[in-house]
């Protein structure tokens, strides 16, 4: 049993004094204000002038207003405690409020005794470029209730607008995640919002390598189909069905250079020319250099015009497809010369990146939109969907217009 006061307290008023207080007692005070550091600053002077030990504190800002919650215990009866807390509150201009837990309450001092016994921590990140609607977040809320997963903190972190925003989740061990991954796929493509759902863990934060797909994701083109329509034999309809994983991979790619047999290698030149890459690439690639990121590029494409995206935004790696020439070096002969970059080849290579590196999965960052990414998107330790097809939209935890 707990009793709870919620006032803005006034000193030269009554205030209501509990009594039989006892030594150990345990607290939550609360102070809500338009100030912050002064807020705390008061709150921590009473609790050291009173003689109070510190078990957990928390502090959150919404504009110009902040909370400070403290979890005390008492040394002593402390009877000036609430008097001095009222004082303080006055003197920001707070809102005061303290539930006083009896004896026989038994508070948890670690999470594991606490309600998130049985449960496991998550982050969900939503995001909508135009905004995160009312009746978006009311069916996200309501899914979450329905899973009875709790939310700890929820962060903003778009300017502006709210478009994004962080959610902290305590979620029960016995979640059916593949079914939770479904509906979340349903309710982002009703909502045209975006919902990343990750482990939170240390690796979260902490990611060091990020590795790209380039046709569709760097660059704005599928390269394939760029040199088919200089050679003029354009067949779109085999590089759509690949990338939706409706054929295989390797067999639509034979097929595709086949076409290319006697194509001048010039054309590889003049594809350069006309690359377009993806709005905000070269921004975000020299903002993770910046911070220390290691970043390769990993296309089913073509080794020269990964090469040039390596050069043009200053990655680190680059591995991709090699198209077999003539003896002369002048025409394409309608092969491939080596391994075939396919979905499991992608992967491989980004784990021998990583140990090149000395980098754990956990701190890999995969980013792709076809079907032949997924078996990379499935081992980083986050893998993002970037405009990704439907069949890739629904394997990943993801973010589709994260650039």
């Amino acid at each position: 049993m707990s009793t709870n006061l919620q006032s803005k307290m006034v000193p030269s008023q009554n205030i209501w004094l509990p009594s039989n207080l006892l030594p150990n007692q345990k607290i939550l005070v609360s102070l809500t204000g338009p100030h912050g550091t002064d807020i705390i600053g008061c709150v921590l002077d009473c609790m050291a002038k009173n003689s109070c030990e510190i078990e957990d504190f928390m502090l959150s800002r919404l504009y110009h207003n902040v909370t400070f919650g403290v979890l005390i215990t008492l040394k002593s009866d402390n009877s000036d405690l609430f008097r001095d807390l009222a004082e303080a509150a006055q003197k920001w201009d707070g809102i005061l409020s303290f539930n006083i837990h009896e004896q026989q309450d038994i508070l948890p001092k670690s999470l594991e005794d606490a309600p998130y016994k049985n449960r496991t921590k998550y982050t969900a990140t939503v995001l909508n470029q135009n905004g995160l609607t009312l009746q978006f977040l009311d069916e996200w809320t309501k899914l979450l209730l329905r899973e009875k997963i709790s939310v700890e903190k929820m962060q903003r972190l778009s300017e502006g607008k709210l478009s994004c925003a962080d959610y902290k989740l305590s979620v029960p061990l016995e979640t059916d995640f593949d079914r939770l991954r479904q509906e979340l796929f349903q309710l982002s493509i009703s909502h045209g919002t975006d919902v990343a759902l990750q482990p939170f863990n240390v690796f979260r934060k902490h990611k060091r390598l990020v590795v790209f797909d380039m046709d569709s994701t760097l660059i704005q083109q599928e390269v394939i189909d760029e040199i088919a329509k200089m050679a003029g034999v354009v067949n779109k309809t085999i590089t759509e069905a690949a990338m939706n994983g409706e054929i295989d991979f390797k067999e639509s790619l034979r097929r595709r250079v086949s076409l290319l047999k006697g194509t001048s290698t010039d054309v590889l030149q003049a594809i350069k020319k006309n690359l377009i890459f993806t709005e905000g690439a070269h921004l975000l690639c020299k903002a993770l250099k910046k911070i220390g990121f290691k970043l390769a590029v990993i296309s089913g494409g073509f080794i020269p015009l990964a090469m040039y995206v390596k050069n043009e935004l200053g990655l680190d790696y680059a591995f991709a497809n090699q198209l077999k020439v003539s003896s002369d070096g002048l025409t394409f002969t309608g092969e491939l010369d080596g391994p075939i970059v396919d979905g499991e080849r992608k992967a491989e290579l980004l784990e021998v990146i990583a140990q090149a590196e000395n980098i754990k999965l956990e701190q890999v960052v995969a980013v792709g939109d076809g079907a032949n990414d997924l078996f990379m998107l499935a081992k980083a330790g986050l893998g993002i969907a970037f405009n990704a097809k439907p069949r890739v939209q629904e394997k990943v935890y993801k973010f589709n217009e994260l650039l």
